[in-house]
């Protein structure tokens, strides 16, 4: 849709500024990049909650959780897949 706008050239200035867009960009690109952070936001937003709810520095580390699976793990019987895999040869 073309029209004729009338946009006050510090906020218009100021726009590209925060979007980091260059200076030459169109007013079309400003309001696809802000639509877009926009986007993002919502969706991150969205995610709230859904991961570690604990402090940050409670938070598990790989080698517990690794430590932890291989001791579920260790008495379990194998795949002969997952004994070639611990043994470093692949089944074929």
């Amino acid at each position: 849709m073309r029209m004729s706008l009338n946009i006050d050239d510090d906020l218009l200035n100021e726009a590209k500024e925060i979007t980091g867009l260059p200076i030459t960009a169109t007013v079309e690109e400003i309001l696809q990049h802000l639509v877009t952070n926009e986007r993002r936001r919502r969706a991150f937003k969205e995610l709230e909650g859904m991961g570690w709810d604990g402090p940050h520095h409670s938070r598990p580390t790989f080698e517990t959780l690794a430590s932890e699976f291989r001791a579920l793990t260790a008495n379990r019987d194998h795949a002969p897949s997952e004994m070639l895999m611990r043994e470093g040869r692949e089944e074929r």
